[in-house]
């Protein structure tokens, strides 16, 4: 997750503040998913913060200094799932 851009990161970092997902700060936090139930806790926390950036989208929520977009959790989502998919747990990625 080294070579993730930060804006990435950071917009995840938000999301799972503000869930209140410890698996996902700590994930970020070291910055590597080392095993399969980190993998499957990630996928399973962008649904979730998917359809929080929709709600928030349709409230002005502003997220990283602009107002969050769908497109937004969209870009996250294909990077994230891509690197999952990189690192050998593709057989988890929809």
């Amino acid at each position: 997750m080294k070579n993730i851009h930060k804006p990435i990161l950071d917009f995840m970092s938000y999301y799972a503040k503000k869930l209140g997902d410890d698996n996902v700060i700590s994930v970020l936090d070291k910055l590597s998913i080392d095993n399969e139930d980190e993998a499957k806790k990630l996928l399973s926390f962008l649904n979730e913060m998917c359809s929080h950036v929709k709600q928030d989208s349709s409230n002005n929520v502003v997220v990283l200094n602009q107002v969050v977009c769908t497109s937004d959790a969209e870009k996250v989502c294909d990077i994230i799932e891509d690197y999952i998919e990189e690192i050998g747990y593709e057989n988890l990625v929809e």
